[in-house]
């Protein structure tokens, strides 16, 4: 898997994106998708692909002040709006939880 770009998924309903330089491993089990980082396991119901033109933002510190979940920024992939994961801090909707099949 090339460093660049960022691996698009689906859980939930929201879109996420994550650094490809992040991702060590993707593995499909049970009809889910799983991303291997460094110290998690996230969980997706879809994988997207890989976007390497993505424009990454901060979150406005007044975003920061409402959004309950850590990230490395937002960006907007067509006309759909995903949240960049910070792969120190996955959110809990991603992390693949122990009995997790």
């Amino acid at each position: 898997m090339s460093a660049r770009g960022f691996l698009l998924l689906r859980r939930g309903g929201l879109l996420w994106g994550v650094a490809n330089s992040d991702v060590e491993g993707l593995a499909l089990r049970g009809g889910g998708f799983f991303v291997a980082l460094s110290g998690s396991t996230l969980v997706a119901d879809e994988i997207l692909g890989v976007v390497e033109g993505l424009v990454v933002r901060r979150l406005a510190p007044s975003l920061r002040r409402f959004w309950p979940v850590a990230a490395a920024g937002m960006a907007v992939h067509g006309d759909e709006p995903l949240v960049v994961v910070d792969p120190e801090r996955p959110p809990r909707v991603l992390r693949l939880e122990q009995g997790d099949a």
